[in-house]
């Protein structure tokens, strides 16, 4: 494992700024994908930070980072879980993640000393890194999460390879988390804070986000297969190229989304050419195809029109296409007594508090049927996510933490129950 040269000091924007320089780019942002010695280094400086609050801390063995912060007298007591991802896109921003563990170590910190001041708790607390969230080096995201919620086999994780066909259990034991220990229980209540990734809150002007439910989102790997052959000699009607058919599907996926104005997002971000080379027609081509909406009628629809357009462009280009994976997260509410907790705990802190729907997937996701699940969102200015532009105002990252804070507070003094806890404060 690596370590840092120094640790931060408890300012929120300081301890942003130090896991900022891991993976850092010239561009300001940073590339931190799973499992990479950048990713070693952001998780050996949340180590030392947990250190530093006298953390227990658990490695499972998908690399799921815990730090158990005792606060209750008793050690069985229920269990408060804070955190989100340190992994990120290729040239991401810096907050999409971090932000969310930076703050949920600083929440810790800060009711540790609570404790030690006095104050007494019935609920203990975890902060956590999910592995794998992006799912930009190794698929499908929302890894961890999904590994620790029973939704994923963790044999099956960890045999998951990248581009250069290394495992996620082989990459993991370079950094030195290929961790074997037993992950802590199901929380009583999970709570993850997170830059909003759109344009809703600060369009609203409000400063915090109370995020109510989730876009449902389909995701579908096709592959279209042709012949290889030769650029320059080979007769245009006599080539079956699978980039053309693969191509006639992308520019048909967009159209797609004009059917729905508004309620349908469609993309497709990620290709893979083979033999790849500028004077060989493709014999292979594997897309990965993304629809998202609010509604899960048109989702449906909109997936089955999808897939009928696959098979056209296939045909148009004289190409053969499958559809090996297909994955559903379904639309689903979050807990309406989380979300109430968090308007309350922005109320108190006062502030203008929304209540909105996340398009984009977090952990917390995961997490859904298995416990009081929430998500606090933050204004992203301009909606810029997953780029090196990427930002939040300062006091609006400050507000996040505030209400965070606020809200593991008064979790870990009513035993981690949201609809106790909604009752008020207490001394």
């Amino acid at each position: 494992m690596t370590s840092t040269s120094s640790r931060p000091d408890a300012g929120l924007h300081a301890l942003l700024a130090a896991f900022s320089a891991c993976g850092a780019t010239a561009g300001g942002g940073i590339t931190r994908l799973a499992a990479s010695p950048e990713d070693g280094q952001a998780r050996d400086l949340m180590r030392d930070c947990l250190a530093r609050i006298s953390a227990e801390i658990r490695i499972d063995r998908v690399g799921n980072l815990f730090g158990l912060v005792p606060l209750a007298q008793n050690p069985h007591a229920p269990l408060v879980m804070l955190g989100s991802h340190l992994d990120s896109q290729t040239r991401a921003g810096r907050l999409d993640g971090t932000y969310g563990v930076a703050a949920a170590l600083l929440a810790a910190e800060a009711l540790v000393g609570e404790a030690q001041a006095g104050r007494m708790f019935s609920a203990n607390l975890c902060v956590v890194n999910w592995t794998g969230e992006e799912g930009a080096r190794f698929r499908p995201s929302l890894l961890g999460s999904g590994v620790y919620a029973g939704r994923r086999d963790a044999d099956a994780a960890l045999a998951l390879r990248d581009e250069a066909g290394i495992a996620l259990g082989e990459a993991l034991a370079v950094i030195g988390y290929a961790g074997t220990d037993a992950p802590p229980p199901m929380p009583t209540c999970y709570l993850e804070l997170h830059v909003e990734q759109g344009t809703v809150l600060e369009a609203s002007g409000a400063v915090i986000g109370a995020v109510t439910g989730n876009w449902g989102a389909a995701k579908l790997d096709a592959v279209f297969s042709g012949a290889q052959a030769h650029t320059g000699p080979t007769p245009m009607a006599d080539r079956r190229d699978a980039l053309l058919g693969a191509a006639y599907a992308i520019a048909d996926l967009r159209a797609l989304a004009d059917l729905f104005p508004g309620r349908l997002h469609t993309s497709v971000g990620r290709i893979r050419v083979a033999p790849n080379s500028a004077n060989v027609v493709p014999d292979r081509v594997e897309i990965a195809a993304e629809l998202r909406s609010a509604d899960d009628a048109l989702l449906a629809e909109a997936t089955a029109l999808a897939e009928v357009a696959f098979e056209t462009a296939a045909a148009r280009a004289g190409v053969a296409v499958s559809v090996p994976t297909r994955e559903l997260r379904g639309i689903r509410a979050l807990p309406a007594a989380v979300s109430d907790l968090v308007a309350a705990c922005a109320e108190a802190e006062g502030l203008a508090c929304r209540r909105l729907d996340t398009v984009a997937g977090h952990d917390a996701l995961s997490l859904l049927e298995r416990c009081p699940t929430g998500l606090i969102f933050v204004p992203s200015l301009g909606g810029i996510a997953h780029n090196e532009a990427e930002a939040t105002a300062p006091r609006d990252l400050e507000a996040g933490l505030a209400v965070l804070t606020r809200a593991a507070r008064r979790l870990c003094r009513a035993a981690g129950s949201p609809e106790i806890a909604l009752q008020g404060e207490s001394a």
